[in-house]
């Protein structure tokens, strides 16, 4: 078996990261799906919903931490647009392994 690519996606519904190697967990790729994309009505937003959101590239910086275009995730009060739509990300722990900051 041969494997051509790694590919991990901080956020759900968003473009991802190639990584050059990665360690597969019993639960996946450290920091793969690790966050989601809410709406004001507290539902979990996909690309078949809100295609908009494939047009973010989501990361994992150096500190660990989620980040979308580049800019930190920074917990509850980050904001993206997609889809001409504000999102505020996720309640801390609203899905098992979310992102929490520890300051």
């Amino acid at each position: 078996m041969r494997l051509a690519e790694i590919w991990r996606y901080p956020v759900k519904s968003m473009a991802g990261e190639r990584l050059a190697a990665a360690e597969l967990r019993k639960d996946g790729i450290e920091g793969d799906r690790v966050v989601q994309a809410w709406d004001a009505r507290n539902r979990i937003l996909t690309a078949r919903t809100q295609p908009g959101l494939l047009g973010h590239r989501a990361t994992i910086g150096e500190d660990g931490e989620p980040r979308v275009d580049g800019l930190p995730w920074s917990g509850s009060t980050s904001c993206l647009s997609s889809s001409r739509r504000t999102v505020p990300s996720p309640p801390l722990g609203a899905t098992p392994g979310a992102f929490a900051p520890t300051s």
